[in-house]
């Protein structure tokens, strides 16, 4: 399902979208804004999983976890 949606972008910027488009980068602006929007909303993404792992890492009731399956799996690693 698609949305309609007006923003409003500087002239330069919309230059740039309608050169790409006609060098063949992009099917459209619209296949160019999607795509743009969908990557930055992937780098978010990361980003959040990134901070979780951070605070992971300084969480000592995760790393106690942690050490207790290394040490369970100690051996299963050589069969």
């Amino acid at each position: 399902m698609s949305q309609k949606t007006t923003f409003v972008i500087k002239d330069e910027i919309v230059m740039q979208v309608k050169e790409a488009v006609k060098e063949g980068y992009y099917k459209s602006m619209t296949d160019f804004v999607e795509n743009a929007i969908k990557n930055k909303l992937e780098d978010i993404k990361k980003e959040k999983i990134r901070e979780e792992i951070l605070k992971a890492s300084n969480d000592p009731l995760f790393l106690a976890d942690i050490k207790e399956i290394e040490e369970d799996f100690k051996y299963a690693d050589f069969d």
